[in-house]
C-alpha cells in the first residue's frame, strides 16, 4: 500500500493504488519462482 509506504521509497514515490503501481514483492518463494518464470528462462537467471 503506497499511503503506508516509507516517503522516499520506490512505492511511496510510483504507486497510485494498490493495484496501480511500480514495485511487486511475492508473497512467497513458491511464488516469486512461478512469478519470475513468467518473463525469465532459466538460462538468463543467475545463482545468488
Amino acid at each position: 500500500n503506497p499511503k503506508e509506504a516509507a516517503a522516499g521509497t520506490i512505492r511511496a514515490d510510483f504507486a497510485e493504488s494498490i493495484d496501480a503501481n511500480a514495485v511487486h514483492g511475492s508473497d512467497s518463494a513458491a511464488s516469486a519462482e512461478r512469478e519470475i518464470a513468467y518473463f525469465f528462462a532459466a538460462g538468463e537467471i543467475c545463482p545468488r
